[in-house]
């Protein structure tokens, strides 16, 4: 009688299929993060949770919202930074330089509008948007950053007021 090689599957102990599980989701955040996004969506999407990458989706969550935070401070240190242009050397102030505060306004309007959880954090935007607005207003005027004022000259009320119309 002929011996048959049977493959014995291994059984790991379920402590070990949750590590062997957990670095294969971290592999895959790590090494395709496309395909990793398209799984979560797929596994959420099919209420399939045991599979989801907890750790790592928490931390995407909260880059999202973090995100729409930097990107509300960058159109608000825009206008401020055009705001100071036109304050600080108005024998220079274009048309261009309207249009940009014009823009940046209405960008600043929207993004604060899809995302009211920020109107709490305004005063905090503009203190960090008004600190790199006076950098990149020193850098384009060539006036010694000095020549602004430390704190913005406007308040987070005076610029919904009197650009954003809000």
């Amino acid at each position: 009688m002929k011996k048959q090689n049977k493959k014995t599957i291994r059984a790991y102990p379920k402590k070990m299929t949750a590590a062997i599980e957990e670095k294969s989701k971290k592999n895959e955040y790590e090494k395709d993060f496309f395909n990793w996004t398209e799984h979560q969506a797929l596994f959420l999407q099919k209420k399939d949770f045991s599979k989801i990458d907890i750790e790592n989706l928490i931390e995407e969550i909260r880059s999202l919202g973090q995100s729409e935070y930097d990107k509300l401070e960058s159109h608000l240190m825009i206008l401020l930074q055009h705001l100071l242009k036109i304050k600080y050397q108005p024998t220079l102030h274009s048309r261009s330089w309207d249009l940009s505060v014009k823009g940046s306004a209405r960008n600043f309007q929207k993004t604060l509008k899809r995302n009211p959880g920020l109107k709490s954090k305004l005063d905090e935007i503009l203190e960090d948007a008004y600190f790199n607005a006076r950098l990149e207003a020193a850098k384009d005027t060539g006036l010694d950053e000095d020549t602004f004022p430390e704190n913005s000259p406007w308040t987070i009320k005076e610029i919904l007021k009197n650009y954003c119309n809000s």
